[in-house]
């Protein structure tokens, strides 16, 4: 079985990005992969990067909070969904607090970056947004870090402005391009 690490930035545990990440983890769970879920706005006790540099001789993040379990899991999946709602043009700070933390996966090399988590895992983005103002540049962004210093491989996106869609979980094409980008995992 495979395994899929799905992540849920939003605050909104019951909006567009957990419906659409919803869906994608159903169709998984349907091909028979072992998805674990993880609502970033429910973690208590989580920090930023401090810059201790202690990730460059243990090879992970050293720092033992809330995020540890959810780093842990995206560094020993096959997979990982992230997902991020527009927040004036930025991914929320939620995510971005994780992704600060994703430093524990990057070492040096001679002279360049190299992954300290396996390369060529598969990563699905998920953008959502009320209008779209930045969320393309969100997406690139988060597709720039996971396949530029991690070495991952970007399988595809979605990338969903609510504005006069409505919202996603009455919206029959996202929900079918969910399952389609989770079939890519």
């Amino acid at each position: 079985m495979s395994e899929v690490t799905a992540i849920i930035a939003s605050p909104r545990k019951n909006g567009n990005g957990a419906t659409i990440v919803g869906k994608m983890v159903e169709t998984l769970e349907a091909a028979g992969k072992k998805v674990n879920v993880f609502y970033l706005n429910q973690l208590e006790n989580v920090k930023g990067c401090q810059a201790c540099m202690g990730c460059k001789k243990a090879g992970k993040c050293v720092r033992k909070d809330d995020l540890t379990p959810v780093l842990e899991s995206i560094a020993e999946s096959e997979s990982v969904i992230l997902s991020t709602p527009d927040y004036f043009g930025l991914a929320c700070a939620q995510y971005r607090t994780l992704e600060d933390r994703f430093y524990g996966y990057v070492g040096m090399k001679d002279g360049n970056f190299v992954a300290n988590i396996p390369e060529g895992k598969k990563v699905a983005v998920v953008v959502t947004s009320g209008s779209g103002a930045g969320a393309d540049n969100i997406e690139k962004g988060i597709g720039g870090v996971m396949s530029g210093f991690l070495k991952c491989e970007i399988v595809g996106s979605i990338n969903y402005k609510e504005g006069p869609s409505g919202p996603a979980k009455d919206n029959a094409e996202v929900l079918a391009e969910a399952a389609a980008l989770a079939g890519k995992l």
